[in-house]
């Protein structure tokens, strides 16, 4: 069976010598971190975000795209090779994340025990900068790189960062200048509150207003959602192995088990607390989370408005799990049992996406091949819904 799919989750991936020529001088800061962070935990694999020697020079082949990862991959540097990169994967539109402004955000967002855990605690290449003001540089910096780069074809869909911040203005005026600019997907944090308030709260309305209007997809991704819980939960002896991924280095297997809570808690007030009710062609997309949690917390949240029949969500005239199917997209780990999933919650058919993760190791070598093998079994339907249809909610 072949199928032109579409890809919910890739990235770029700039190493650290050429980040300040793509990012200025908050790329040059996060270049040099990056270079310590090397001699500190150093990192052999091709994934390694310092590797001096790179550039986008290598040849766009089959194997080339699926087998190497990180820096070295081609167009994982220069987005203008993407497009032929996609046509040899088979990819007809992708979303293009940061890999190395989520960096930045996790690095303005840590405590300072966290920062010297996973990063050593070296903060003199930010200078006069609060590792936070570093961070809200290196993204304003990022948001114009994704404006420019979202010019080089449709196909490409490069994904603007909407900062939470305690003011909504604040995150309004951010997101209506990236819209302006030609962003078709932005990406939310999903750590903290927006606005200091629930996502659910009239405040937000305007926002969400704004991307409905427009059919910009909003996009909960992994990177700062450790922060939702408090990081003193991993310090142990036995969570001393520590697995290098370029948007959280350092980070161990506890981290990634829990890392879908801040997503489904987000979720989960969006749902109950009426945002798809109100804004019926809202586009939302939870992407490298992993997708086990989804038909779980679709049935506890269908139990809980009969459990509650006075609240709100009870009287919406669709159950969460329906909302659910018709507003959000949530992309599967390569190695979850996605047929399974489709087979448990047939009425959430819709919801599950394919992505390549693409240059990133968490990807693997096989996604397409792997994928396919789950769910070609489940007839064709299934498997366009899953590569392809289901996708086109995210990238219309």
């Amino acid at each position: 069976m072949k199928i032109l799919a579409h890809d919910v989750d890739a990235h770029e991936m700039i190493p650290s010598h050429l980040l300040g020529e793509a990012f200025g001088e908050p790329g040059r800061m996060l270049g040099e971190l990056f270079a310590v962070v090397d001699k500190l935990n150093p990192d052999p694999t091709a994934t390694n975000m310092h590797q001096p020697s790179i550039n986008d020079t290598m040849e766009i082949d089959p194997d080339n795209i699926w087998k190497v990862k990180g820096p070295p991959a081609p167009s994982a540097i220069d987005l203008g090779r993407r497009i032929e990169v996609m046509d040899v994967m088979g990819i007809d539109r992708q979303l293009v994340f940061p890999t190395a402004a989520i960096g930045a955000m996790v690095i303005g967002g840590m405590t300072d025990f966290g920062f010297a855990q996973r990063f050593g605690g070296d903060v003199s290449m930010f200078g006069d900068l609060s590792r936070p003001q570093f961070a809200s540089r290196f993204v304003d910096a990022y948001n114009q790189w994704a404006i420019d780069n979202s010019k080089i074809d449709d196909r490409i869909r490069t994904v603007g960062i909407v900062r939470t911040s305690d003011d909504v203005n604040e995150m309004i005026a951010e997101a209506t200048k990236l819209v302006e600019g030609g962003i078709r997907a932005v990406y939310l944090q999903a750590d903290v509150p927006p606005g200091g308030v629930s996502p659910a709260h009239s405040l937000l309305d305007p926002l969400w207003a704004l991307f409905e209007a427009h059919d910009v997809a909003v996009t909960l991704h992994l990177g700062i959602e450790f922060f939702f819980l408090d990081p003193r939960w991993c310090v142990a002896e036995t969570f001393n192995d520590l697995f290098q991924s370029p948007e959280i280095p350092n980070t161990n297997i506890q981290m990634f088990s829990t890392v879908h809570m801040a997503i489904e808690n987000y979720l989960s007030t969006l749902v109950l607390g009426g945002v798809f009710e109100r804004f019926p062609r809202l586009r939302v997309g939870l992407l490298e989370v992993g997708a086990y949690w989804v038909g779980p917390a679709a049935r506890r949240m269908d139990m809980y408005t009969k459990v509650f029949p006075g609240a709100a969500a009870a009287k919406f005239p669709m159950k969460p799990s329906e909302y659910i199917a018709r507003n959000v997209r949530v992309s599967p780990f390569n190695f979850e049992p996605i047929d399974r999933y489709f087979q448990d919650d047939p009425n959430l058919s819709d919801v599950f996406c394919f992505s390549t993760d693409y240059p990133h190791v968490e990807g693997t070598k096989d996604a397409m091949k792997n994928m396919l093998a789950k769910v070609e079994p489940l007839g064709e339907e299934i498997a366009l819904k899953f590569f392809r249809t289901n996708a086109e909610w995210l990238l219309p």
